[in-house]
């Protein structure tokens, strides 16, 4: 199981503290198949990719994941610096890998914990 640490649990409690369990349970869903072809591509340019970082700068800290929302903001400002960023994307892509991992088993865990209680 991927390190959890991605994934801030404190920040997902308290949102789903806002708007409720089955709205962050369906915004998470929504965000990780978003976030799993996020950057994918080999064919454009610096602004496309630039474009999609910005977007995913405040979705992803919003949802407790600060190291991509920082990685997200750094790409940003580099892409749209021009130069290579050939290397940066391919960090990037390794972190959303591993962000959307890191969702996922959290999910997992939740569903599995739910379940626990729920029996007699």
């Amino acid at each position: 199981m991927v390190s959890q640490s991605l994934v801030d649990r404190a920040a997902l409690d308290e949102l789903e503290g806002v708007i409720g369990t089955e709205k962050l349970a369906r915004l998470l869903d929504r965000f990780t198949a978003s976030l799993a072809t996020a950057f994918d591509g080999a064919e454009r340019g610096e602004a496309d990719y630039a474009r999609e970082a910005h977007t995913l700068v405040s979705m992803s800290g919003m949802l407790g994941c600060a190291e991509l929302s920082r990685a997200c903001r750094d790409f940003e400002q580099s892409a749209k610096g021009g130069g290579d960023f050939a290397a940066a994307l391919v960090d990037l892509r390794k972190l959303r890998d591993a962000t959307v991992t890191a969702l996922r088993d959290l999910r997992d865990d939740k569903l599995a914990a739910e379940k626990d209680l729920t029996r007699p």
